[in-house]
């Protein structure tokens, strides 16, 4: 059975002033899903937003709207099918939170535009749900970035729509505040058949809370895929940029690159490696890292910073072949470091693989959890004392 489709959009070119910005776009966006475009600035996303909405005229191509063709749909059906929240500023210095978000119910409200009792708790509700309330009386023109953002959101939500376009919906919020705003997302494309399109700045928040995403690049459409499909087409790299290891596609990671310098090697990991390898990569202190199970955490992390990482596949013993590869990896250095990791049948090699480093006269840190920051700077100086 072929899944209902909430928009389609079909060789459609989007821009202003007849100039192209996004060129014969294809795609399908299914009912009750979320769904993400991704690109740089200026790329186009939020004039395919624009365009989606009918607020800007397309340049050619068709967008359907529940099988209509978008042109053809009455402004006052458009409006309760379809719910905007852009990130352009409005003009409502002198109302509160309240009634800014009550214009989102005018689409509900009659020709006399009167609030009903109602109308007012779907206000209410969502108010409460994106953590507003306490912006009920407060004046828009007093309110941050981020509190108006909130207050614009509600605005969008309490118009109750199937479909919600959303543009950069988190942004001015602090990083609780986006997680939150994008868990409700979900929650409405789960429970209420929702079907949200928004644009995002984090590929790591879009890989973990969107079921389909659209890349954009260069005026025109790289990929429109489930999030698994591309993923696993690498397309996420070439938008981008990233080389091959800043992006974890299964982990939904992002990493800073690890500094090429030899300067410590970690055996094993333990419970504070994650910390230590990220002070490491702070301080431009080059790391390698092995013998590591293939399903530990920081495998992916080490990985994701392309540092040097000998490893052997989960839940089997350390091999002789990856202790040579990691001692021979390990005598470059000029630091070592041994995780403090219990030693069981699978990791037992690791120590004696720390044993035979010892014995070349490595000089050993030992990292303390709280003074980590001094001891990387001390770290630091001595290595440009060295150098």
């Amino acid at each position: 059975m072929e899944a209902e489709k909430a928009i389609q959009l079909e060789n459609l070119s989007v821009g202003y002033d007849g100039k192209v910005i996004v060129d014969n776009i294809n795609a399908d966006f299914i009912k009750g899903k979320m769904i993400c475009i991704l690109g740089a600035n200026g790329a186009g996303k939020t004039t395919m937003l624009k365009t989606m909405s009918r607020i800007i005229p397309k340049l050619s191509g068709e967008v359907q709207l529940n099988g209509r063709p978008l042109q053809t749909v009455r402004a006052a059906d458009l409006a309760r099918e379809m719910s905007v929240v852009l990130t352009q500023k409005i003009d409502v210095s002198n109302l509160t939170g309240m009634q800014v978000a009550s214009m989102g119910r005018y689409p509900h409200t009659g020709f006399f535009c009167k609030l009903s009792s109602e109308d007012i708790a779907v206000v209410e509700k969502y108010m409460e749900l994106c953590s507003a309330s306490y912006l009920k009386d407060a004046y828009f023109f007093e309110m941050s970035d981020g509190e108006k953002q909130k207050i614009m959101l509600v605005r969008g939500l309490a118009q109750d729509a199937d479909i919600l376009l959303l543009d950069e919906p988190t942004s001015h919020l602090d990083i609780k505040h986006k997680l939150d705003v994008l868990h409700l997302l979900r929650g409405l494309c789960l429970r209420e058949g929702k079907t949200i399109i928004c644009t995002l700045h984090e590929p790591d928040l879009a890989v973990k809370c969107c079921d389909w995403l659209v890349l954009v690049k260069d005026d025109r459409v790289l990929i429109s895929d489930s999030t698994e499909k591309v993923l696993e087409s690498g397309m996420l790299d070439t938008l981008y940029g990233f080389s091959a290891h800043q992006f974890n596609p299964d982990l939904g990671l992002v990493e800073f690159p690890n500094c090429s310098d030899k300067d410590v090697y970690i055996v094993g990991s333990d419970e504070h490696t994650a910390m230590l390898v990220r002070n490491l990569n702070k301080f431009s202190l080059g790391f390698g890292i092995g013998v590591l199970h293939q399903n530990d955490v920081i495998y992916s992390v080490a990985c994701t910073m392309n540092a040097p990482a000998v490893s052997v596949k989960a839940y089997t013993p350390v091999t002789d072949a990856a202790v040579e590869e990691a001692f021979r990896q390990a005598k470059d250095y000029r630091f070592l470091v041994v995780s403090r990791s219990e030693t069981c049948a699978l990791n037992e090699k690791n120590r004696l693989l720390a044993e035979r480093l010892l014995a070349l006269g490595k000089p050993v840190l030992n990292f303390t959890k709280d003074g980590i920051a001094a001891e990387m700077e001390a770290l630091c100086r001595r290595k440009k004392e060295e150098a």
